[in-house]
Parts: structure tokens; sequence; C-alpha cells
């Protein structure tokens, strides 16, 4: 849990959300109704598992491709790497407990498809999964068709 008090975890993940409506990339195959699709899919594929901290889950889905941007204007960097550490800085800044705070880190420095870091936790599975099912399912299709 984010917080045994759960009007802070409610404001977390609200202000979560606002960071992510801030950051959210406008391409259509970034924008904030892939990360509440992807989010819909995480909280399916988690009512089947056992001991999923819905609290790291929400806030990791919320807040999975917040360093888009800074991919898009460097190529070389990696937006789940540069996601990790600014959705970090900002649940520290919040008081997040530092233990949740690195669960969150962790499952989006492991959501990318593509990426290196290879998912940990069953939130960072989740996460995953959820992602690459958007991806790849019948929005992905069409979202690969937006990329030239």
């Amino acid at each position: 849990m984010i917080s045994g008090d759960i009007m802070f975890e409610r404001n977390i993940i609200r202000k979560s959300e606002k960071l992510m409506l801030e950051c959210v990339n406008q391409d259509s195959a970034h924008d904030e109704f892939h990360i509440y699709r992807v989010l819909n899919l995480a909280l399916t594929i988690a009512e089947t598992k056992q001991d999923v901290d819905l609290n790291v889950l929400i806030v990791s889905c919320l807040l999975h491709d917040i360093g888009r941007q800074e991919q898009y204007n460097d190529p070389r960097l990696c937006h789940a790497e540069v996601g990790a550490r600014k959705a970090y800085d900002f649940l520290i800044r919040e008081k997040v407990d530092e233990r949740d705070a690195l669960a969150v880190k962790s499952a989006i420095e492991s959501h990318r498809f593509r990426g290196t870091h290879i998912p940990g936790t069953i939130e960072a599975k989740i996460l995953f999964d959820a992602d690459t099912i958007d991806a790849t399912g019948a929005m992905g299709i069409a979202r690969s068709l937006q990329y030239e």
C-alpha cells in the first residue's frame, strides 16, 4: 500500500493522474486514452492474481509513459528509464514511502517491450502485459498505422 490512510492514497492517485495529463504525449499511440486503456487492462488482469498492491499498480499505470516527451526530444533516451526517474522523484516529493516509490520506479523501468529491464514484481508484470496487450491488440494495429 502507498499509505495506510485511504485519503492519502486517493490524493497520490489524483496527483499522479494530473502529472500524467501534463506529461502525456499527443501522438495517438501514447495519449491519455492509451494510459487509461492500459490501466483498465491492468486492473482486469489484477483481478485474477493474488497479493497485488493496487496502489502501486494504479500509479505505475498512470505514470508509465511520462518520459515519452524526453525520448521524442532525444531519441537516445529511453522513455521507460526517464519516466521511472521522474515518477520516483515525484513520489518522494509527495512523501510516499520509499519502498513504494521504488516499486513504482521498477514497474515503469521494466514496462517497455523492447527494454532491457525484466519485470520482477507482480505489479511490474501486470503493467508490462497490459501495455503489451494494448500495443499488439486491435488498438495496437491502429496505432501502428499512425507511424511512418
